[in-house]
């Protein structure tokens, strides 16, 4: 019988691998560094190849060590989907389930989704984890997270995706900023006139694509950093900004002297939803993104459909 490596041996190069320190990765295992030091050599030694490089306190992963790590990512990937899948079957939405949401999504959804989940799914435990959307497209194919919402387009290739819901802009003023009244073609707004989150919010880059705002000269250079001071600067009247329907729905602008008027384009952002290919959770997710996809028209309805 080939001697393989164990599961543990690749977990543990893996924690290497991500710490980048032999104690580090010890202490993130629960177990002593002499322990984890004697299973990598063993593990190499069952390879029959150096996979890292050490000198004094500093560690290299070798070529080849690389390439092993990615591979053990997979086979831990396709473990877990094992005992996912078993679980699932037993128990559907039970245990934990670990979502990851952006921030403009995130701020409008968090409690209510929360909440619905409580009522829904008594034996799951949900787990919001909010970030911007490379950050959780990177947690995703880590499995540091089960599942992500985000806003679309996005470069989702890797995982499988689903749109769920449609969330339209509208302008956003103070009912006194006159240059915003009644007007169609969001290009003739005033120079410097349209105020957006940093361009790290993949709502700016939507709402411009959505509304199809293509006059550079129209877009002030500052970049809120929040939704609060981008408000403030509108409130203000120094201008206008584009905020998603799912914003209003949830007050955002209740007690401000705003409007908010619907594109008279179909100016919108689809919301979908992301898991791993490989996930053995397949049954799970499919059940929480059907509720999932009836809160979120909810939460994104028109103000015309109330």
């Amino acid at each position: 019988m080939t001697n393989l490596p164990s599961i543990k041996q690749l977990q543990y190069l893996l924690a290497v691998h991500q710490h980048q320190h032999f104690g580090r990765a010890a202490s993130a295992c629960f177990i002593g560094q002499s322990t984890l030091s004697s299973a990598i050599q063993t593990l190499e030694e069952t390879l029959g190849c150096q996979l890292i490089e050490r000198e004094n306190r500093s560690l290299m992963f070798t070529a080849i060590g690389e390439e092993v790590v990615e591979r053990a990512r997979k086979i831990i990937d396709d473990t877990l989907s094992v005992r996912e899948l078993t679980k699932s079957h037993l128990t559907p939405l039970s245990g934990t389930l670990t979502l990851g949401v952006i921030p403009t999504i995130a701020s409008f959804i968090a409690a209510p989704l929360y909440h619905l989940c409580q009522q829904q799914f008594a034996d799951l435990e949900l787990v919001l984890v909010e970030d911007t959307s490379d950050s959780l497209l990177d947690k995703l194919e880590h499995g540091h997270i089960d599942m992500a919402l985000l806003a679309l387009p996005y470069d989702t290739d890797k995982f499988h995706t689903q749109v769920l819901a449609q969330d339209h802009f509208c302008l956003v003023h103070h009912k006194d900023y006159l240059p915003a009244k009644n007007i169609e073609d969001f290009n003739l707004l005033p120079e410097a006139s349209v105020f957006l989150l940093e361009r790290e919010h993949c709502m700016t880059g939507h709402a411009l694509s959505a509304c199809h705002l293509n006059r550079s000269s129209c877009i002030n250079p500052f970049e809120a950093a929040s939704l609060h001071t981008l408000l403030s600067m509108v409130e203000h009247q120094f201008g206008v900004t584009f905020l998603p329907q799912m914003a209003i729905n949830a007050g955002i602008l209740a007690n401000k002297n705003m409007l908010a008027t619907p594109s008279q384009s179909d100016a919108y952002r689809d919301i979908g939803i992301l898991w791993r290919k490989t996930t053995g959770r397949i049954r799970d997710f499919r059940l929480f993104s059907q509720m999932l996809e009836s809160f979120l028209k909810q939460q994104c309805r028109l103000m015309a459909d109330e």
